[in-house]
């Protein structure tokens, strides 16, 4: 073996080493940006959801006269807001957990 070969070889094998890491890298940086985009949309969605409802609440609220049903109303959104938020808690848990799976590849 002559030393112009042994450096080829070994130019080689770093080029290839290299390659597979920047590609493992490649492949976290897409698993964390795809469950980084998912998690996105779904608070966004849940921002929509919660303007129109709290639209509707209003709504509610001042088209009715009668205090007792205003607080009627009022109760049962309360009520709807705190299992959104149990809902939203265990998202935000469920969503930690998945992003701390996402091991590096490198």
């Amino acid at each position: 073996m002559t030393s112009g070969t042994g450096t080829n070889d070994s130019t080689s094998i770093a080029s290839d080493a290299l390659q597979d890491l920047t590609k493992r890298a490649l492949a976290t940086q897409t698993e964390l940006s795809k469950r980084s985009f998912e998690t996105f949309w779904h608070w966004q969605e849940r921002i929509q959801s919660e303007a129109t409802q709290l639209t509707e609440l209003f709504k509610s609220v001042f088209s009715t006269t009668s205090a007792a049903d205003q607080i009627g109303i009022l109760h049962a959104w309360i009520k709807g807001v705190t299992q959104r938020n149990a809902q939203d808690l265990i998202y935000s848990i469920e969503t930690a957990n998945a992003l701390a799976k996402v091991e590096p590849q490198i």
